[in-house]
């Protein structure tokens, strides 16, 4: 079965049209609703299909499906949709139809707004190397750590357009078993990993080294005794991770400044 051709960003724009126009929700006024969440949706591959031929693995949604939940029989009911990492099925055990739904158009208006910012990306950051340059001279290796599949697409094509040897790992887990196998100039981390506490990951991380630098991405305000935290496991960078030039910027100064007080690093 080939995979699915269709284009993210037209799927979720598409399902975020649908919960806002009545989406889900059957009662007494329209029996008729669906109430399965994606897949009683007309986005949904089998829709319409009564033998469901199109397996789950196939669908684009998949991508922001934690691995560990991939293999469940409904695996997109396991996507965490907020900060707190509560997935459908959990949304659904909680018997409130309102968080449901509210909380499933916050996460599709999330996710859309942030595709949409990712490709109207149109400024080239300056390459650090030459493509001469990056035949012959050490290339600084940097692990992007995200769950949000866009996020970690861009960071890797802007950073490997900036000179760096670019490796991502989607959660902490992922992270935590490459930090194992291979040793790296400098992980950028996102604050909130669903599967994996970033503390945890900078735990592993300083047990295996010292060397390596480390930046945390936030996505709001950290509250001061987490930056505290952050800062006792060796964090000394914070960034916006909405802001992607930014952090590719702050990534080449945080590696030149390191190379030259290496005695410090």
């Amino acid at each position: 079965m080939p995979k699915d051709d269709r284009d993210i960003l037209e799927v979720l724009q598409f399902e975020l049209d649908f919960v806002n126009s009545g989406g889900y929700g059957r009662s007494v006024r329209t029996p008729q609703k669906p109430t399965a969440v994606f897949r009683e949706s007309p986005s949904c591959l089998n829709f319409g299909d009564p033998n469901n031929t199109h397996p789950c693995r196939d669908c684009l949604l998949m991508e922001f499906v934690p691995p560990s939940a991939r293999a469940k029989g409904l695996p997109c009911h396991q996507i965490p949709m907020g900060p707190r990492g509560e997935t459908i099925d959990k949304l659904l055990d909680r018997d409130d139809q309102t968080a449901l739904e509210q909380a499933l158009r916050n996460w599709l208006e999330t996710r859309v707004s942030r595709i949409e910012e990712s490709r109207a990306q149109v400024v080239k950051l300056p390459q650090a190397l030459s493509p001469a340059q990056r035949e012959t001279e050490y290339r600084p290796r940097v692990l992007v750590v995200d769950d949000d599949e866009s996020v970690l697409t861009l960071l890797n094509q802007l950073l490997e357009e900036a000179g760096y040897e670019t490796t991502t790992a989607w959660g902490g887990r992922e992270a935590v078993q490459i930090l194992r196998q291979s040793a790296f100039d400098l992980v950028l981390l996102d604050d909130y990993l669903p599967d994996l506490t970033s503390e945890e990951v900078l735990r592993q991380l300083r047990r295996l080294t010292d060397s390596t630098l480390a930046i945390v991405m936030q996505s709001g305000a950290l509250p001061d005794e987490l930056a505290v935290r952050y800062a006792r496991l060796g964090v000394r960078f914070f960034t916006d991770k909405h802001e992607p030039e930014r952090i590719v910027e702050l990534v080449r100064d945080s590696l030149s400044r390191c190379s030259l007080l290496a005695a410090n690093c």
